[in-house]
């Protein structure tokens, strides 16, 4: 009993004594549920940081994999280019290559070949009659012949005759 009251009546210091334990406990209550909320504060809090770094991380990975990938695309169309350039060149090189002047100086000055003389030119005049004879005009026997297993054995019954 460290406090005094002041007053006429003992009964009330009792009665005051017990009201500030009461309230001394209340407080007390008050102050721990304060600091359970303030814990839960806390903890939300800290689970919103770690939400947002980790939300955070995974954006950045994301551009950083997007800015890769463009990076791979744009390396990719430059050797593309590059290929494309390539092919046309060879293309312009072989038409050069096969254009008759090319020809015939790389044949005279690489093979030593020389155009022909006339004496060495030989004409071949291929206008001939028409072959193509018509099925009237076979002979029947050729045409007996060129039926079936019956004109075989008497092509080659002829044969040894």
């Amino acid at each position: 009993m460290d406090r005094y009251y002041y007053g006429t009546s003992a009964y009330k210091l009792e009665e005051y004594e017990s009201r500030t334990r009461q309230n001394n406990e209340k407080q007390k209550q008050r102050r721990k549920a304060v600091r359970k909320q303030q814990m839960a504060l806390y903890r939300l809090m800290l689970v919103g940081v770690v939400f947002v770094f980790i939300a955070a991380s995974a954006l950045v990975y994301v551009n950083v994999m997007a800015l890769r990938a463009a990076s791979d695309i744009e390396n990719l169309e430059k050797q593309l280019a590059m290929v494309v350039d390539n092919n046309k060149q060879k293309e312009i090189k072989i038409n050069q290559s096969l254009d008759m002047k090319n020809i015939e100086k790389r044949a005279i000055e690489e093979l030593g070949m020389q155009k022909p003389d006339n004496t060495q030119i030989v004409y071949v005049d291929v206008r001939k009659e028409n072959f193509v004879k018509a099925a009237g005009e076979i002979k029947p026997e050729v045409r007996a012949s060129s039926k079936g297993a019956n004109g075989f054995f008497k092509s080659i019954w002829e044969y040894f005759n």
